[in-house]
Formats: C-alpha cells, sequence, structure tokens
C-alpha cells in the first residue's frame, strides 16, 4: 500500500540566497498568521494512514524534551563528570567566537530583546513550583564554591578595610572620602577576582 506524501512546496530555491529570501518570509508568516504555514495540521482521511503535522505540537514537544531529559538524567551526569575534552581549555579555545558573537549580541540589541519576551506570570510560576528547597538545594550544593570564592574575597576585603583605616575621618568630607574609597576598593577588586587588572 501506498503511504500518502505531503504535498511539496513547489517553488524550489536555485541558491542559498533564495532560500534565505524565501526563509525571510515564511518567518514573517510564522509571526502574523501562522495557521497559513502548510503542514501545520495533522492530515485526516489519509490512506492507509493518517499524517501527523510537519512539526510536532508545541505540548507534545514540551512534553516530550521534559521526559526526556528526565530520562536520560543518569547519562546527562556521567557525561558531565566524563568530557571528551578539557572543557576549560576548550572555552579558552573558543574566546575569539565568544568575543565575536558577544559584540554581535550587543549590535543586535538582543539583552533587551530577551528582556522584552519574559513572560511575568510564567517566571513567578516556576519559581513557585521550585519553591523554597530549590533555592536553599542550589545554594547548598555550590557551598564549597561559595567558600572558596568568600576566602579569596576576605583577603582583598581585608586589605581595602585596611587602607581606608589609614584614612582620617574627623571631618563630614573626610568621611565621605572614606565611603568613596570603599565603593572603589569594591570596585577594584571585583576586577582583581576577574582577573582584571
Amino acid at each position: 500500500m501506498a503511504v500518502p506524501k505531503r504535498e511539496v512546496p513547489q517553488q524550489q530555491y536555485n541558491s542559498l540566497e533564495e532560500f534565505e529570501r524565501g526563509l525571510e518570509e515564511a518567518l514573517d508568516i510564522a509571526e502574523v498568521a501562522p495557521e497559513l504555514l502548510p503542514g501545520r495540521q495533522a492530515t485526516t482521511g489519509g490512506n492507509p494512514i493518517n499524517l501527523g503535522p510537519r512539526v510536532p505540537e508545541a505540548d507534545e514537544w514540551a512534553e516530550d524534551m521534559v521526559r526526556n531529559a528526565q530520562n536520560n538524567a543518569e547519562k546527562w551526569l556521567r557525561k558531565v563528570t566524563r568530557p571528551k575534552k578539557d572543557p576549560i581549555e576548550a572555552a579558552k579555545a573558543a574566546a575569539g567566537k565568544w568575543k565575536n558573537n558577544l559584540q554581535q549580541a550587543i549590535a543586535e540589541n538582543r539583552y533587551q530583546k530577551g528582556l522584552d519576551q519574559v513572560d511575568h506570570d510564567e517566571m513567578y510560576e516556576i519559581i513557585k513550583e521550585g519553591g523554597a528547597e530549590a533555592f536553599a538545594g542550589g545554594v547548598a550544593r555550590r557551598s564549597k564554591k561559595i567558600r572558596r570564592k568568600i576566602a579569596q574575597l576576605r583577603e582583598h576585603v581585608l586589605a581595602l578595610a585596611t587602607e581606608i583605616d589609614k584614612m582620617p575621618q574627623d571631618t563630614e568630607a573626610q568621611r565621605d572620602a572614606r565611603v568613596l574609597a570603599a565603593v572603589r576598593g569594591m570596585r577594584a577588586i571585583g576586577k582583581r577576582l576577574k582577573g582584571i587588572k
């Protein structure tokens, strides 16, 4: 028995440029009238089978992603703890790529565009679902890292405090100067801890 085939769009692209123009038009349609996209709905009355939509329905797709993530949690842990290459060295090697991508993100104002897409209700729903335990658990899991970072920070803050102690504090102007020194000192410490001198 012959399986029904989806209708193939008649337009054929002869170059990548033509494809990119067609893609832009299709993306415009997806944003304003997605119901006009071909293959969006399941095909009924097929012979001998019905065809599903060209791309899964959103609920089905999301459920599959969540289920697959849950089913592969142990595999994820095994892969993360046995990487094929040193992740730190790989990140260092990709520094040029990171810099280029960052510059492009700045040029395209992706930060603001990303914030504009945040759904406040959804964000707080996720936070409430995780509950206070999710926050506390996350902090507890990072306790070794937190201790290490604080140990580094403490030495720097101690040095800053020692230097501020050397400043006079008799007048209001002198006390203002100490506050300003503290702010500038903490900025300097932040740079130091990030490896910036």
